[in-house]
């Protein structure tokens, strides 16, 4: 196999998993710097569900030794998850969202891999990857609102409630925005103007992160701090979408945030980022001065100012709470939308909504990824 089948290998395997990843000349320069020929050819063979190293010795021609060896530094990449069930250790590949816009940039280094690594995702991104990965009805991460700007906190839903949601965890972890430090390091964008380490992730995903000096391990308070400063920030709550066993809450600027960026250059094409809360914004124009404080604040553009008269397009609301955070007239509030959510109930489920909405077959999928 040649050097170039190497990576095509690594290509396909990764665009047969929950994300379509199209190929492009950019896609190769990225794989390039991120892999030699010789990973790709290795990791090509890694399934995506969990495995010990003598299922996977079974099937790859590789010792067992080695292969640790191997999957160990993969690991200390941000490119194969480990973790201890049972006690087993299971290792497993990442998917490329996480192995190329996350974990290169959790730890906030300006370095020369991430300088030459900013430019490719920032420009494959942009042509290529946004239209599929939003253009779905499931994304990624959902909004969860802020608390307070809920006009009847009583009725919020436990799983849609950030104070309710942090207390189920046990370990806490922040990181670095690794949306902010791509832009920051890319010539061609302005420099994000927010605090660089806002990324909270819990539990499992909390302890990868940390055991691998992706980020730092922090207290509950702490991330109650870095969440009440975000969203007098502006900055858009976004939970793992799941209702159970979420891991993340990013804190997402409108202009760097995968989620929240592409919406702002294609108008019209996709018009929400997170997938929206339960909550939608209600004003009380007796109350409004039309300041335009909620219109500068609104990540969707979803808020317009025209003859000191606020216009608001419902359709674009995600329900988040960051235009009325700072509204020096509490002139508006976030009402319950009249129904729920239908968000996915546990990681499993997100994952097979992400390939049924790719015209995949789910459980074709889980198959080829369980060796068992």
């Amino acid at each position: 196999m040649s050097k170039e089948d190497m990576y095509d290998a690594l290509m396909d395997h990764f665009g047969e998993w929950i994300f379509d990843f199209p190929k492009s000349e950019t896609l190769k320069s990225m794989f390039k710097l991120r892999f030699t020929p010789e990973e790709a050819e290795l990791l090509s063979q890694i399934p995506f569900l969990g495995h010990t190293l003598e299922q996977l010795t079974a099937k790859i021609d590789i010792s067992i030794d080695k292969l640790k060896i191997m999957l160990d530094d993969f690991t200390n990449k941000g490119i194969i998850f480990r973790v201890e069930r049972s006690s087993r250790t299971l290792y497993s590949l990442t998917d490329p969202l996480f192995v190329f816009y996350r974990t290169p940039s959790w730890d906030g280094e300006d370095n020369d891999f991430n300088r030459k690594m900013s430019p490719y995702l920032n420009k494959y991104f942009i042509d290529t990857f946004a239209s599929d990965f939003m253009g779905h009805d499931t994304k990624g991460l959902r909004t969860i609102p802020i608390n307070e700007t809920i006009r009847d906190p009583r009725q919020v839903i436990p799983y849609e409630d950030v104070l309710k949601v942090v207390d189920n965890f046990e370990y806490y972890s922040v990181s670095a925005c690794p949306c902010s430090l791509r832009h920051t390091l890319d010539p061609i964008f302005e420099d994000c103007k927010h605090d660089l380490e806002r990324c909270l992730h819990f539990d499992t995903l909390g302890r990868y992160i940390v055991e691998n000096g992706f980020g730092r391990e922090i207290t509950k308070e702490e991330t109650l701090e870095i969440l009440q400063k975000a969203a007098d920030a502006g900055l858009v709550h976004g939970l793992s979408n799941t209702e159970k066993g979420p891991d993340t809450i990013c804190n997402c600027c409108s202009c760097c945030c995968l989620f929240l960026e592409s919406v702002v250059k294609m108008p019209g094409i996709l018009p929400r980022g997170h997938q929206p809360s339960s909550y939608i914004r209600e004003m009380d124009e007796e109350k409004c001065i039309g300041c335009g404080v909620c219109v500068r604040r609104c990540p969707m553009n979803a808020l317009e100012l025209k003859d000191k008269k606020v216009i608001f397009t419902p359709e674009r609301c995600i329900g988040c709470g960051v235009c009325i955070n700072k509204c020096p007239q509490d002139a508006s509030c976030l009402e319950y939308r009249g129904e729920n959510q239908d968000y996915p109930k546990n990681p499993r489920e997100t994952a097979e909504r992400f390939l049924k909405e790719r015209g995949k077959e789910p459980m074709e999928v889980f198959k080829k990824n369980y060796w068992r």
